[in-house]
């Protein structure tokens, strides 16, 4: 065990912790709000202070808004404000987390790559088949996410050879667009608790998206194509 990591595990108040490790934690029953409390405002400052292992106190946290539940409505954001992360990432570590059991966890893999797995899959069986999958080809985070993506995209279009070129990108801009939206849908914890500030932003990020769907529906509609911005 890393000495950092051996530090982190030596400062958490145990008495109400079950199991910890490099990926999570595991909570007694029966842990009642004020000590769930204190629990996560001691783990919040231990974040705040930490320049290295920031992933499993990450971890940690995950998995005490998971027990939670409803309990931290409204306030994750200043969690993350106290503990230096962004909202979006303590969203998300609660998200892979109430997906992810401790248990199910792969000691070999790393946080990020339960986060990839945890964002895009909600069943047991698919989270663990992707899990085992890269532990046994030793896939990186990236080759993880590529891998995923593609399987959430769908099956390519066939190849009809060089002919056929003038046709990829439409079929390539179809298995791109079904990708966002499963991703979208699996992530619907998250987006439904956004601040009025981060939907504003997002919708700025999605500008493009818009402007796509407008034209659509006015392609459908049979009426003149509307101009794109750009």
């Amino acid at each position: 065990m890393l000495p950092e990591l051996d530090n982190l595990l030596s400062a958490l108040p145990r008495e109400h912790i079950e199991e910890a490790s490099r990926l999570g934690l595991v909570l007694k029953p029966g842990l009642n709000l004020y000590n769930w409390s204190k629990l996560v405002a001691h783990l919040v400052q231990m974040t705040g202070r930490a320049s290295r292992n920031r992933d499993t106190l990450t971890a940690w946290l995950g998995d005490l808004l998971a027990f939670g539940g409803g309990r931290y409505r409204g306030q994750i954001a200043e969690y993350a404000k106290a503990a230096g992360l962004d909202p979006g990432t303590l969203r998300a570590a609660k998200l892979v987390c109430s997906r992810i059991p401790l248990l199910s966890r792969h000691n070999t893999l790393s946080w990020s790559h339960h986060c990839e797995v945890g964002k895009a899959f909600k069943v047991p069986a698919e989270i663990e088949s992707w899990l085992s999958l890269a532990e046994r080809e030793g896939l990186s985070v990236r080759e993880l996410r590529k891998r995923i993506r593609q399987h959430l995209a769908g099956p390519t279009a066939p190849d009809s050879g060089p002919a056929a070129a003038g046709v990829v990108a439409p079929f390539a801009l179809l298995r791109e667009l079904r990708a966002v939206g499963r991703f979208v849908q699996n992530h619907s914890e998250v987006w439904q608790e956004w601040s009025p500030t981060t939907c504003e932003l997002a919708l700025s990020e999605m500008q493009p998206i818009a402007d796509f769907l407008k034209e659509m529906k006015a392609r459908t509609a049979g009426r003149p194509s509307l101009p794109m911005a750009g």
